[in-house]
């Protein structure tokens, strides 16, 4: 089962994959509203077993204190990112906003990774650009890739802020992205969801690429 919680300021999805067999759970970027997550999650009579971000931006790790916490589970970040993680409070501040550092990881991961819960396993795709240590999270028997902050539907993550990189990332979208299927579906860190051939086709990043050749 997949679920999605819109949290915090700036609409950070939080996706929630469960085995529907086991409810074995993995939480996917708690950002914001921790108290929302955790009470979804009861609610669903979910067994949650891990947290793992997309990358640390502020917006992404909010709730990962919280949610950690209540549920007493292992965290899980690039290892490239580990460091925005202690640094949530004066990143949000440069926005206007609060932020809420988060503890640091239990285990980091590398890409290729596998990723295993129950009977759930999930790809570490490393795609850097937005940030060093930015991921995606492919789901193989789903075709489902979740994107954080690095596609969106018609667009792409930006990389203006401290260790982001637009030919970097430029890099991931054609090396780690663009390989896809066009049916796996595109679960973006905001806004709605789309599908790789959709993106192929009507995204101008992707579409410069596919031109490219």
């Amino acid at each position: 089962m997949l679920t999605k919680i819109t949290v915090g300021s700036l609409e950070t999805n939080c996706y929630v994959l469960s085995d529907d067999e086991t409810s074995d759970a993995v939480i996917i970027d708690p950002g914001a509203d921790g108290d929302m997550i955790i009470e979804h999650i009861k609610q669903l009579g979910l067994k949650p077993g891990l947290i793992l971000n997309t990358h640390g931006h502020f917006d992404h790790i909010g709730a990962n204190a919280a949610v950690k916490d209540e549920f007493d589970i292992d965290l899980m970040i690039h290892g490239n990112d580990v460091m925005l993680l202690s640094e949530a409070k004066s990143h949000a501040a440069g926005f206007g906003f609060p932020g809420t550092p988060s503890p640091g990881p239990n285990h980091t991961f590398k890409d290729g990774e596998t990723i295993t819960l129950g009977s759930m396993k999930l790809t570490v795709v490393h795609t850097p650009g937005h940030t060093p240590g930015c991921v995606c999270f492919y789901k193989e028997d789903e075709a489902l890739l979740v994107t954080g902050d690095t596609l969106f539907a018609g667009s792409v993550g930006r990389t203006d802020l401290p260790g982001g990189s637009f030919p970097t990332l430029i890099d991931s979208l054609r090396t780690k992205i663009m390989p896809f299927d066009d049916n796996v579906r595109v679960l973006p860190g905001h806004g709605p969801g789309s599908t790789i051939g959709h993106e192929k086709r009507t995204n101008p990043y992707l579409v410069e690429l596919r031109e490219e050749g």
